[in-house]
């Protein structure tokens, strides 16, 4: 023992058939030693594993050879280096992601656990293994003990037919466990093996890698934050290159709205169109040229498309610059093309200055020769299998439009990144020619309202992959930047500091990150082709490219609906504020359920029915009794389930009676007391799905205590009362009250004092659930249910209505 080195010798020992290593493999290689420049590195072929074996242990020559797989030869020879030499091994589909030292300092022998739900296949099962220690991965001192342990099992286990028990993971995690059998007191520092848990090195599982899942920039970033390195599972001794060949994920995420009866026959994408003959995808750039440092960005976005994995595309450049005359320099958009060498590429130029980009966006269309536009701006950059992947979206949806939930946001300059907010990301359009609208001519914002038409008349597909799509903040885009530390503030996911780093290395992988910040400081000013992210959230201002204008607004019509129980004293009131909306009357219409009301709430709105309908587009009046008059006030705690139970059927079933074709449904509580008359305005300006504003009392506090965002730590399991959560007001919960200088805050929970839902949800399922749903039941569970189908509820804390007190 004492003959062992204090510490895992600086030297990493990886190994090849020979040094003509698989180009999939060298930026894995690089890895290690680019992480561990103080370490040195030894590569071994085949051949020096043989010539070492015959040098140091003539005696295993028979084992060696005795082996009819080369990889288990492999697994030999792993071992007896680092007996002979100490170091780290690790196999070529490992990839290092920081400096190792810390999981060897301290340590003479190290080791990993792969991932849990391998203990569940079929053959650990089979053996009884309630865990595997995974010989991808191994540090160790030269001479520790446990490798002529290790050996002595290896000699005995020669002739087993299965790898896995001769010379791998099973043949390891076996003398592990009698090496730790034969020291029942534990051993010497020296001569301790240290196990350490799988998310240090082995953070996915097989399926993760095999079912393309990794390919979620989001899942790979959280799988990897306490790792070291990652093992990519490539099995190369047992999978053949067809079965290891990159592919698209088994799984996507994906919520279809359908604004069609039906789409039109032979008209959706089809599985066929992948086939032989796949359908020419149009994909349209519109810019004003290479002037002003663009040219290396337009470069970019060329190779982007140039890179893009599906066969048969073509790229049309829309350019309202006039070219250069003379015998001057070279035009740089020209030489940006010229360069490219692709015939693939047609520059569109357009006689004159001053046309909208609308107009712009819709020359492009109109010169498109594909079956399906894509939108492709001139400064972003885009996955290699972005145009396959939004087309397997549209054969399996049968949808005719696809557009991105959610993508990258990125800053060079400040060194952040970003995953967006969820909402419908107009530049990652891919649709049907035949059902594109025509862009209105606007100079910025002119893409929302083509996909809010695309919204109400056709099948339109919103797809959860942002690394499909980066948008790149380079100080030159159409909005100012506080717009972007806006879409900074209400990101679902922000990458600083080291994570930034190690997430544009992974993304790197795919795309030309480092010429990105190399260039995106030349861009001096915007051009056309910077299409601008949404409207500004906020409130009390009208948005600088508003989704719709004030006209368009006050005209969408809108289903108001609300239940009411003894009501009777507060909906003179309620008429009253109603009246004095600014919204047309004749956009609006009016539902009402009653139940269980002892106060004349019924007679008194079915007497009102005819000149309510004289005013306003519709009017439903519903009556049903559930026989619900519990004692004491509603608040309690005791009686909530019940109370919110029967609520959200009413709810539900009121909103199955009365909604028609109307764009949006508001939820509005009878017993409100004021709201401005542009209050509706200002919810549907938000330009989101769902949206509340802030209740208070008329003392000015918070009402609504069910619109809530949870604090980092989330629910507790002590205030699960009756199946839903309660806890005090203010655990574990912060109300809007909490963001005073917030214009929009994303909620996990929303009440229905005033509720705003874009109607299509609503006809897409969204309901409010009258049961426990992951602990939240009526509006709560309408929000956890919005957050699985990829739905962020927002609260707007400025836009305040005053509830009665009582």
């Amino acid at each position: 023992m004492s003959d062992l080195a204090p510490v895992i010798p600086p030297v990493i020992h990886q190994t090849w058939k020979s040094r003509e290593i698989p180009s999939e493999f060298q930026a894995l290689q690089r890895s290690w030693i680019e992480h561990n420049p103080g370490f040195a590195y030894r590569f071994w072929t085949d051949d020096d594993i043989e010539r070492f074996v015959e040098a140091e242990h003539p005696a295993l020559l028979p084992v060696f050879h005795g082996y009819a797989d080369p990889i288990a030869r492999v697994d030999l020879a792993r071992y007896l280096i680092l007996r002979r030499f100490g170091g780290v091994y690790a196999d070529l589909d490992f990839e290092c992601l920081r400096p190792i030292t810390g999981l060897l300092d301290g340590r003479s022998f190290v080791v990993g656990l792969e991932p849990e739900e391998h203990d569940g296949l079929a053959k650990a099962v089979e053996r009884g293994l309630s865990r595997i220690l995974c010989p991808s991965f191994l540090a160790s001192v030269p001479g520790h003990p446990f490798w002529d342990h290790l050996l002595n099992r290896l000699v005995e286990a020669r002739h087993c037919a299965d790898l896995l028990d001769a010379t791998g993971p099973f043949l390891l995690t076996r003398a592990h466990a009698s090496y730790e059998a034969a020291h029942p007191g534990g051993t010497e520092a020296a001569a301790a093996v240290t196990v350490l848990p799988p998310n240090q090195l082995y953070p996915v599982t097989k399926d993760d890698c095999w079912s393309g899942r990794l390919f979620d920039l989001v899942f790979w970033e959280q799988a990897t934050r306490d790792a070291y390195a990652i093992h990519y599972w490539e099995g190369t001794w047992f999978r053949s290159d067809a079965e290891r060949t990159p592919r698209l994920p088994d799984r996507v995420t994906a919520v279809v709205s359908d604004g069609s009866a039906a789409p039109t026959a032979g008209s959706a994408a089809t599985a066929g169109d992948t086939g032989d003959h796949p359908p020419l995808i149009s994909c349209l750039m519109v810019t004003k040229g290479g002037d002003g440092g663009r040219a290396d960005m337009l470069a970019l976005a060329i190779g982007s498309f140039a890179r893009q994995s599906w066969p048969n595309k073509e790229l049309v450049i829309v350019c309202d610059a006039a070219a250069r005359d003379g015998d001057g320099p070279e035009d740089p958009l020209d030489a940006v093309i010229r360069i490219a060498g692709r015939a693939d590429i047609r520059l569109v130029r357009v006689d004159g200055p001053g046309r909208t980009l609308g107009e712009l966006r819709n020359i492009a269309v109109d010169s498109a020769k594909g079956r399906y536009v894509c939108q492709w701006d001139d400064d972003d950059l885009y996955d290699p299998m972005r145009l396959e992947v939004q087309h397997m979206v549209l054969a399996r949806t049968n949808a005719r439009a696809c557009l991105l939930g959610r993508w990258m946001i990125w800053w060079p300059g400040r060194q952040k990144l970003a995953v967006s907010c969820e909402r419908y990301w107009e530049g990652s359009l891919l649709c049907e020619k035949a059902a594109m609208p025509r862009y209105p001519h606007l100079r910025r914002g002119e893409d929302t309202p083509l996909v809010d038409r695309l919204r109400q008349t056709v099948r339109l597909v919103r797809l959860d992959m942002p690394r499909l799509y980066t948008y790149i903040v380079h100080g030159a885009n159409t909005f100012a930047a506080e717009h972007f530390e806006e879409h900074w503030q209400i990101a679902t996911c922000r990458f600083t500091g080291d994570r930034y780093e190690t997430v544009l290395r992974e993304m790197a992988k795919r795309l030309p990150i480092d010429a990105v910040r190399r260039q995106a400081t030349a861009m001096s000013r915007p051009g056309p082709a910077s299409h601008p992210l949404p409207p500004s959230d906020r409130t009390g201002q009208a948005p600088t490219a508003p989704a719709m204008s004030t006209g368009a607004l006050r005209t969408a019509k809108v289903l108001v609906l609300t239940p009411v129980k003894n009501a009777r004293s507060h909906l003179p009131r309620y008429m009253e504020l109603l009246d004095r909306l600014d919204h047309d009357p004749g956009c609006l219409s009016l539902g009402f359920l009653e139940s269980d009301s002892v106060d004349g709430t019924h007679p008194w709105l079915a007497e009102r029915l005819p000149a309510l309908r004289g005013r306003y587009r519709r009017v439903t009046l519903l009556r049903q009794d559930y026989g619900f008059h519990p004692e004491g006030p509603r608040w309690l705690p005791a009686v909530q389930r019940a109370r919110r139970e029967i609520l959200a059927r009413s709810r539900n079933r009121l909103l199955q009676a009365a909604l028609a074709d109307e764009d949006w449904v508001l939820w509005l509580d009878a017993d409100l007391i004021h709201y401005p008359p542009d209050f509706l305005g200002r919810l549907l300006a938000a330009g989101r799905d769902i949206v509340t504003p802030h209740c208070v009392l008329p003392n000015g506090t918070t009402f609504d205590l069910n619109s809530f965002a949870l604090e980092p730590g989330g629910e507790r399991p002590e205030h699960l009362i009756d199946g839903l959560f309660q806890p005090p007001r203010g655990i574990g919960r912060r109300y809007l009250d909490s963001f005073p200088e917030r214009d929009a805050v994303p909620l996990d929970g929303v009440g229905g004092t005033a509720l705003l839902v874009r109607a299509d949800l609503h006809r897409e399922g969204l309901c409010f659930p009258p049961y426990s749903h992951r602990g939240y039941i009526e509006t709560e569970g309408l929000a956890a249910m919005a957050k699985d189908m990829g739905i962020t509820c927002w609260g707007l804390p400025a836009v305040k209505i005053v509830h009665a007190d009582h």
